[in-house]
């Protein structure tokens, strides 16, 4: 055999195997992160050793959405055993909130409810963090809960989600975001992202170590673990105020807990500028916070749990195009089948089926059209529409107001 012919069946050979190898490590990506949510969901519950007392919920509220009262009334009506008090935070100039606020109050006398009106804050300062400077200072309660005004704590919610607080080393627990929203199809494409995508990050991340950053649509913590770390001050001028408000915990030596509570989101996309905007903004952010902060270890989890499976499937699609061939397709259509049917089962075993059976075909193609928005996130200026606040996020993560939106 010629000395070439040998070199060329070495190198096939090898790419065979390389080829193998690529495959079942995309698979077992799935795999392994499924059986890590399939085993969180299997765990009994934290038990609450001491008693929370009165828990404030404090919403900063900001208009535009046409689901905001729906969303904030939610919350009035869920079934609690806990003493609740309800923190709203809105702009001075903000009517439409102001008006919301005031039919909600009137409409709910037995439940404890305070409206705090705020200025504009600095051009260098994070609203909701401004926001939640106040509202902690107007709470009562022994226990905050910072609660997105898109977002409800579903019925029993709290006593899901708080007991996570007791358990030793604990500062602060967090829930798991899903999306109700499939008004239409810019609505309809964000919750396939989000429900497709929550469980299988937060959740395996979790598996290996404490988490690193929070879901800042939905946290608790003790009025003392705040006090503790110096609470929310000096944090106004980060854009991303759930790694911000995590990583001033972990700094003080507490853990964040990832809770099973599952929270439902109901925001309204109004079309595609719209969405993209929405989409550049979550990718940006952990530009400049997660990947810009972490230490070279967490960092390295990220990378592998995270960020470099966004691009699996491309691999797959490309996979019959660069080695044509029965394997190849094999392989693709069982890596799309398999992705497929963890989303249904996790769907329906913990999303309450949140994503109509209509809808499910939006999964596969927010998978695909993904990997090209994170690559646009990344080499986009820093600029983002906060709900028509016009904001340039500096490198690093803090921001600078460049248009409030319009009274």
């Amino acid at each position: 055999m010629a000395p070439g012919s040998a070199v060329r069946r070495s190198t096939l050979y090898a790419l065979r195997w390389l080829w193998r190898l690529l495959a079942a490590l995309l698979l077992a990506e799935r795999l392994l992160k499924h059986l890590a949510v399939l085993r969180f969901f299997q765990r009994a519950p934290a038990k609450a050793t001491r008693a929370p007392g009165l828990v404030s919920i404090i919403q900063p509220i900001l208009s535009g959405d046409p689901a905001l009262a729906a969303c904030l009334e939610r919350n009035l009506d869920a079934r609690s055993g806990y003493r609740r008090e309800f923190i709203w935070l809105i702009d001075a100039d903000d009517a439409p909130a102001r008006r919301i606020c005031a039919e909600l109050v009137a409409r709910w006398p037995g439940l404890a409810i305070r409206v705090v009106e705020l200025p504009p804050p600095a051009p260098e300062h994070n609203p909701k963090l401004v926001k939640l400077i106040a509202g902690a200072a107007a709470a009562q309660g022994e226990v905050l809960c910072v609660l997105d005004d898109d977002t409800a704590i579903p019925d029993d919610g709290l006593e899901a989600c708080l007991p996570y607080l007791d358990q030793p080393g604990v500062g602060l627990a967090f829930g798991l975001p899903y999306y109700t929203s499939f008004d239409n199809l810019w609505s309809s494409l964000v919750a396939c992202f989000v429900n497709s995508s929550s469980l299988m990050t937060y959740i395996p991340f979790a598996a290996l170590r404490d988490p690193v950053t929070i879901n800042g649509m939905c946290y608790a913590l003790r009025r003392e673990t705040l006090d503790a770390v110096g609470g929310f001050a000096g944090l106004e001028r980060v854009v991303a105020d759930d790694f911000a408000v995590a990583a001033r915990l972990r700094a003080h030596g507490y853990r964040l807990a990832q809770t099973p509570l599952r929270h439902p989101i109901h925001t309204t996309v109004r079309g595609p500028r719209h969405y993209a905007g929405r989409i550049q903004r979550w990718l940006i952010f952990p530009r400049e916070s997660l990947m810009r902060h972490l230490a070279p270890g967490e960092l390295a989890i990220f990378y592998a749990l995270v960020a470099a499976p966004i691009f699996f499937p491309w691999l797959t699609v490309a996979a019959p195009l660069l080695r044509p061939g029965p394997a190849a397709r094999r392989f693709a259509l069982a890596y799309l089948a398999l992705s497929y049917a963890i989303f249904a089962h996790h769907n329906h075993a913990y999303l309450g089926s949140a994503v109509p059976w209509t809808h499910q075909w939006l999964v596969p193609l927010t998978q695909l059209t993904l990997p090209a928005q994170l690559l646009v996130a990344l080499a986009a200026p820093r600029r983002i529409v906060w709900r028509g606040h016009v904001m340039q996020i500096e490198r690093g993560g803090n921001l600078r107001l460049l248009r409030r939106r319009a009274s």
